[in-house]
């Protein structure tokens, strides 16, 4: 009887320190437990699938938040590469004459490092040749 009492003593001290150590992750986790929960019993799933859900929200939250400031950030060098395309078709017009589409196309589709060293190049650039060659 003494070791049966004994074990469940055991069992009942690893129960609470499983308990404990649950406690302690959610709350790492960002999730408070309240101590009347009983972590052991089987109405916990219920409750374990509530703090999953609220899990999943939150992390669709973050990644929504996290997508849309990678969204902005993306939409601004895109409105920098378009001025910069606009801005040096301008300029070319302006100092060479029309432009042919082909070349157009080839401004509009250039990344913007490659806009600016072109426009550069294009204030001081004796023809329209110079402003595209390779600096090799």
């Amino acid at each position: 009887m003494f070791e049966i009492h004994a074990i469940s003593l055991h069992i009942q001290r690893l129960q609470a320190l499983f308990a404990e150590l649950v406690r302690q992750a959610f709350e790492q986790l960002g999730v408070t437990v309240p101590e009347s929960i009983n972590l052991l019993e089987m109405k916990m799933k219920s409750n374990l699938a509530t703090i999953g859900k609220t899990w999943r929200q939150q992390a669709m939250a973050e990644g929504l938040a996290q997508g849309r400031i990678e969204g902005e950030a993306k939409g601004r060098v895109e409105g920098r590469t378009k001025a910069w395309a606009e801005s040096l078709v301008f300029l070319l017009v302006e100092r060479f004459g029309a432009l042919a589409p082909s070349l157009r196309t080839r401004i509009r589709r250039a990344r913007l490092a490659t806009l600016e060293r072109w426009f550069k190049r294009a204030i001081a650039a004796p023809d329209l040749h110079s402003v595209f060659k390779s600096s090799r």
